[in-house]
């Protein structure tokens, strides 16, 4: 997971392993979770799925770091949801990066 700080609010990528034989499961299963619009502080999230099948990523973008912290710890929702996606992960994740700066 990677928590990008946007000035209005926070970015989050939950970065997946999976088999290319589980993908679409990993896929269906988080876009199965239940109304994203109703979990308080969320302003979008999209999915997006590795071409060569090994990888889903979880884009969120929140209202602020508060909000997501309080959605993940509470949730009843992504409770739910961590616990379905866990048996199609093919290895640790989600995986945590550090933004590196590029540029002046």
């Amino acid at each position: 997971m990677n928590l990008i700080d946007t000035g209005r609010g926070v970015v989050v990528f939950n970065v997946f392993p999976v088999r290319p034989e589980n993908q679409e499961a990993l896929v269906e299963t988080i876009r199965s979770a239940g109304d994203a619009s109703a979990i308080p502080g969320l302003l979008s999230m999209n999915l997006l799925r590795s071409e060569d099948g090994t990888h889903v990523i979880n884009h969120m973008c929140w209202e602020s770091r508060e909000a997501f912290e309080r959605a993940a710890a509470s949730s009843p929702e992504i409770a739910a949801t961590r616990d379905r996606v866990g048996p199609l992960l093919d290895g640790p994740g989600p995986y945590r990066y550090e933004i590196v700066p590029v540029g002046p």
